[in-house]
């Protein structure tokens, strides 16, 4: 290749590189990683064409329902802190507009995972058992002919009925 030729390619190679990162970054064609310490908790999501992917949001910990929960709360809080934030400030560049109407829209959008784990008391009520039991005794009965199966099981849905009253 003769001098001329390689400087061309190579200006050629320069300014269609430059070209395609302006507007990747312009337009946000490329998935962007983005990860937080919030509130003691690392909130990690990703954004693509200047928007939050909501999948993506506490996908680290999605296998442990409680960390999601939690996170999937705080991402919310975190989008509202930062839309309100931006709003405040004038733009500076193209960019604070950009994630502002980003954070703003998923602050909008963005629905978390609310999960709790209740333990409950361990006392089980007198009709919470004869609930169990009228249940029991209706799956026994289900595939059944027999005159005793089915007495038990009228029987103690009785029993359930006149507590429920």
């Amino acid at each position: 290749m003769d001098p001329i030729s390689y400087l061309f390619s190579a200006y050629l190679n320069t300014v269609q590189g430059s070209v395609h990162e302006h507007v990747s970054e312009r337009y946000g064609t490329q998935i962007t990683p983005v990860e937080v310490q919030y509130e003691g908790v690392n909130v990690a999501f990703q954004h693509q064409v200047w928007r939050v992917r909501d999948q993506s949001v506490c996908g680290t910990v999605r296998n442990d329902l409680k960390a999601y929960s939690e996170c999937t709360v705080k991402a919310k809080k975190l989008f509202g802190t930062l839309c309100s934030e931006l709003s405040k400030k004038p733009e500076q560049n193209w960019k604070h507009g950009k994630y502002r109407t980003m954070y703003c829209n998923a602050s909008l959008s963005f629905r978390p995972v609310i999960a709790s784990v209740n333990p409950g008391t361990g006392v089980t009520s007198e009709l919470e058992k004869a609930r169990q039991a009228c249940n029991a005794a209706t799956v026994a009965a289900m595939g059944s002919r027999e005159p005793k199966v089915l007495r038990e099981k009228r029987e103690l849905c009785e029993v359930y009925s006149g507590l429920k009253q």
